[in-house]
């Protein structure tokens, strides 16, 4: 499998197929005990047939045998693992960009919608001032009038103070 597929995949193909690596190492370790087994019966088998130097060789052979294929397991173990490190590593930069990225567009969004409030109630603010002032002229327009209607009354009618 290439380092592009490893990339493809899901974190939990990923995981599922460190699972099956260790199942896989389960299962050469029961190899091993089995062919540690085997090669003690043959120990005795030799011992029991022939000479010591005889059965030395044929257990070294066999012993180095076991040794390369264990670490050839842990070593392919080892590369996936990192292998499955760097693409989760790769992944978390990628999330931390696109938060980044989704972050600033709120700010963005945030800065235009408080610039948008604020031209909003600055006109609310200027036609409040100017109905004010409307409502101002038209109070003091009346109550001018009610004075000029006063005095006129009371030229008219003779109003005695006590």
């Amino acid at each position: 499998m290439t380092e592009q597929d490893l990339k493809k995949l899901s974190r939990r193909e990923l995981l599922e197929m460190l699972v099956m690596q260790g199942e896989e190492l389960e299962s050469v370790k029961k190899q091993l005990a089995n062919t540690k087994q085997r090669l003690l019966d043959k120990e005795m088998n030799i011992n029991n047939a022939g000479s010591i130097a005889e059965a030395a060789l044929k257990v070294n052979g066999v012993f180095e045998a076991c040794q390369a294929a264990c670490a050839q397991y842990t070593d392919n173990i080892k590369n996936l693992s990192d292998r499955t490190s760097k693409i989760c590593e790769e992944k978390l930069q990628e999330a931390q960009k696109e938060a980044d990225r989704i972050i600033a567009e709120a700010t963005a969004q945030k800065e235009k919608m408080e610039k948008d409030t604020k031209i909003d109630c600055d006109m609310m603010l200027a036609k409040a001032k100017v109905d004010s002032e409307a409502y101002w002229k038209e109070v003091s327009t009346r109550l001018e009038n009610f004075y000029k209607e006063y005095n006129a009354l009371q030229k008219i009618l003779p109003i005695k103070e006590q």
